[in-house]
């Protein structure tokens, strides 16, 4: 499981998951990890407005930590 969280209004991944701020747990498999990144679901799951533009920098983020 991959940690995402809201810190100061922006979502940070926090790989050793001590980062303060709502936090939520995604998983770690590249096909369901992408189909859980979208603007919508992670403004309703971390209480804060996440644009596409966000996702796209997480995605980016992600792919990068873990080589893909």
């Amino acid at each position: 499981m991959i940690r995402l969280a809201s810190v100061d209004g922006q979502v940070k991944v926090d790989v050793e998951a001590r980062l303060d701020g709502r936090g939520i747990y995604i998983c770690s498999s590249k096909g369901c990890r992408l189909s859980e990144l979208e603007a919508g679901k992670l403004s309703y799951s971390l209480k804060t407005v996440v644009t596409k533009e966000n996702t796209a920098a997480i995605r980016e983020q992600l792919r990068t930590s873990f080589k893909e």
